[in-house]
């Protein structure tokens, strides 16, 4: 899937951080903005999100 926007956030469950990568697209192309479907892409526990950091600087530098 496509998106549009990409919004990360950061919040606390059970004592946890999360990182929540959401993204918002258009349900059709000629939709306004104000008209953006959310969409979970992933929620990431601390070490999940470095890993994941790690494998995207290792991928783009190459």
């Amino acid at each position: 899937m496509e998106y549009d926007e990409i919004d990360l956030r950061l919040r606390e469950r059970d004592g946890q951080r999360i990182i929540e990568i959401d993204g918002y697209f258009r349900p059709h192309p000629e939709s306004k903005t104000s008209e953006y479907r959310r969409h979970a892409i992933i929620d990431l526990t601390e070490d999940q999100a470095q890993t994941l950091y790690d494998e995207l600087e290792e991928c783009l530098t190459e």
